[in-house]
C-alpha cells in the first residue's frame, strides 16, 4: 500500500502507552511501516543522569590521544574500545568521528574451532579509574537503562505488528547476550582537514539489530534520515527524547513490515563545535539461522511498495543463512586495522582488502 512519504520524524510518548495503549500502538505501527524512525518521550531515564553521562563523554574525548589509545579496539578482537578520528569506513569512505564502543561486561569465551561470531564477545576496554573517575560506572549504568528502554519498546513493536508482546525478545534475544553502545564525537567542519569532507558517518542501515536507541547529547544538527523517495530529512535534537530506529534484523524477522531506514550523519557546521551522540543497539541473536515470523495479512498489506536507499547491501544474503558470520564481516569491513590483526583470512575470503593495513600502534 502506498502512503504519503514522510517529511518529519514522529514523536511518540510512552505516557500515552500507559494511558491509551491502542492509540500508542496505532501511532507506533505507522512509524514502523512508513518511517522506520521515531522520537520517544516519556521514558524513565532522567535528564540529570544524561547530563552527567554527556559530561563524562566529553571528558573522555578530551583526554590526550596517548591515553585514549590505551583503550583502542586494536587491543581486542571484540571491536570494543576506542577508534581514532577517521578510522572507521562506511561505503569505502572514512567517517569523520571518534568513538568509544562499549557493551555489557562479559568474559572472552571463544576458542579455536568455535563459531567465529563468538569471538566478538568479551570484556570492555576502560580508561583507568584514576584518569576518568566514574566513567566506567556511568557508561554501564547507561547500558542497563537503555537496554531496559529498548526491551520495553520491542514489546510494543511486536504488538503493533500483530504479534504477542514477548515473541521478539523470547525467540530472538539470548539471555546474557552482549548488546553494544557507542560514545561518538563528530568534529565540526572547521576542525577537519580540507580534504576530509563532511561525512560523519555515511549512509547506512543498522545491521542485524532489533532497535537502536540514540541520545543526541547536544543541540547540534547532523543526523539525517532518508525517506522512501530518497530525500534527506533532518532528525533535529529534541531535548528529553531519544531517537529510535529499526535495525535490519527486525526488518527481516517481521517480513519488512518495520523498515530499517537509511540514515547518515553530517559533521556540524563551522564554528559550532563537536556534536556528541550516544547510541545503544539491541541486537538480534546471531547464533543460528533466523526464521521470519508470521505477520497478519492485513498488516503485510501495508508494507511500502518501494524504499529508496543510498546504503550499501554488502553480504545481505548471508544474513539469512549465517547471521553470525554476517555480523563479523560487517565489523571487519568497517574496522580494517582490527580485521588485519585478528581476522585476515576471513577478510580475504570475502574480498575485504586489509593488505598493508596497520594492525597495531
Amino acid at each position: 500500500m502506498t502512503a504519503p512519504d514522510f517529511s518529519s520524524i514522529p514523536v511518540l510518548d510512552l505516557a500515552v502507552a500507559r494511558t491509551n495503549k491502542p492509540r500508542f500502538l496505532h501511532d507506533l505501527k505507522h512509524a514502523l511501516i512508513h518511517v522506520g524512525f521515531f522520537y520517544v518521550a516519556g521514558h524513565n531515564i532522567t535528564q540529570t543522569f544524561l547530563d552527567h553521562l554527556t559530561s563524562l563523554t566529553i571528558k573522555y574525548f578530551d583526554l590526550p590521544l596517548a591515553e585514549k589509545l590505551k583503550t583502542d579496539k586494536i587491543h581486542s578482537p571484540t571491536f570494543l574500545g576506542y577508534s581514532v578520528q577517521g578510522n572507521e569506513i562506511t561505503k569505502n569512505k572514512k567517517d569523520n568521528r571518534e568513538q568509544f564502543d562499549f557493551a555489557n561486561e562479559l568474559t572472552q569465551r571463544w576458542q579455536e574451532g568455535r563459531p567465529i561470531h563468538e569471538r566478538l564477545t568479551g570484556p570492555n576496554l576502560w580508561p583507568d579509574e584514576s584518569v576518568l573517575p566514574g566513567f566506567r560506572d556511568a557508561v554501564l549504568d547507561y547500558h542497563r537503562q537503555a537496554n531496559d528502554l529498548a526491551e520495553e519498546l520491542t514489546q510494543y513493536v511486536a504488538e503493533a505488528v500483530g504479534l504477542a508482546p514477548n515473541v521478539l525478545l523470547d525467540e530472538f534475544v539470548v539471555k546474557g547476550q552482549q548488546h553494544r553502545g557507542k560514545l561518538v564525537k563528530y568534529p565540526a567542519i572547521d576542525e577537519l582537514d580540507a580534504t576530509d569532507g563532511d561525512q560523519g558517518v555515511g549512509p547506512h542501515r543498522d545491521t542485524s539489530s532489533l532497535l537502536t536507541i540514540l541520545y543526541q547529547a547536544n543541540d547540534l544538527p547532523g543526523l539525517q534520515v532518508q525517506n522512501h523517495a530518497g530525500e534527506w530529512i533532518d532528525a533535529t535534537p529534541i531535548k528529553g527524547t531519544f531517537v529510535v530506529n529499526i535495525g535490519t534484523g527486525l526488518e527481516y524477522l517481521v517480513q519488512r513490515v518495520a523498515v530499517a531506514t537509511t540514515h547518515r550523519v553530517l559533521n556540524p557546521p563551522p564554528g559550532r563545535g563537536p556534536r556528541y551522540s550516544i547510541p545503544f543497539f539491541l541486537g538480534a541473536r546471531i547464533d543460528k539461522k533466523l526464521t521470519p515470523l508470521e505477520i497478519p495479512q492485513h498488516i503485510l498489506d501495508e508494507r511500502p511498495e518501494t524504499v529508496v536507499s543510498d546504503s550499501g547491501h554488502q553480504f545481505n544474503e548471508l544474513y539469512f543463512e549465517d547471521p553470525g558470520t554476517y555480523t563479523v564481516l560487517n565489523r571487519i569491513s568497517s574496522h580494517r586495522d582490527v580485521a588485519a590483526k585478528y581476522y585476515p583470512e576471513l577478510a580475504k575470503a570475502h574480498g575485504i582488502d586489509v593488505e598493508g593495513v596497520n594492525a597495531g600502534y
